[in-house]
């Protein structure tokens, strides 16, 4: 997997060594290598290579700071 569309704060599932973990990305280590943080306690790898990313998952900012217009608050129409 390039690691391009990759970003700190994402989601990825890695297979390192036959495990099978998810890990949130703190950061590029090197060319082709991320630092993780492992979401599960009992895995201890702290980098995964490109080749080792399974599947990636965006972290969407959750910084919404404006109110949804009270028309989309009403349920008159429902």
């Amino acid at each position: 997997m390039r690691l391009r569309s990759v970003h700190p704060g994402d989601v990825v599932l890695a297979n390192h060594k036959g495990r099978v973990f998810y890990a949130r990305v703190v950061g590029h280590e090197r060319a082709g290598v991320l630092r993780v943080e492992p979401l599960e306690r009992n895995v201890t790898y702290r980098s995964v290579k490109a080749r080792e990313v399974v599947d990636h998952w965006t972290h969407a900012s959750s910084a919404r700071e404006e109110r949804p217009s009270d028309a989309q608050l009403a349920f008159e129409g429902l």
